[in-house]
């Protein structure tokens, strides 16, 4: 197996580079939500006294909304395999 010069994301997971994170990237989503709703909060509030909270509300929405992405891909997926097998 030959290696790039570069790591390319969308063509070379992160796993292949990194084995050891294949078991940890899941809990790596709630920091990185976390550190991106306080930059997205800090840029667009112009008052300081509401950031903590805000930052929060913000951070339990997104992982509600990609909790509820990856409920419905799971459900199309499984109605996929279960009941669009014999279509052909």
């Amino acid at each position: 197996m030959t290696f790039p010069l570069a790591w390319i994301p969308l063509i070379d997971p992160l796993y292949s580079v990194v084995p050891h994170l294949t078991h940890y990237w899941l809990a790596l989503v709630v920091p990185v939500t976390v550190l991106i709703s306080l930059v997205y909060q800090t840029v667009r509030r112009p008052d300081r006294p509401g950031l903590a909270a805000a930052t929060l509300w913000l951070s339990v929405k997104i992982l509600l909304g990609m909790a509820a992405v990856s409920a419905a891909t799971y459900g199309i997926y499984y109605l996929g395999v279960h009941y669009g097998a014999g279509v052909m």
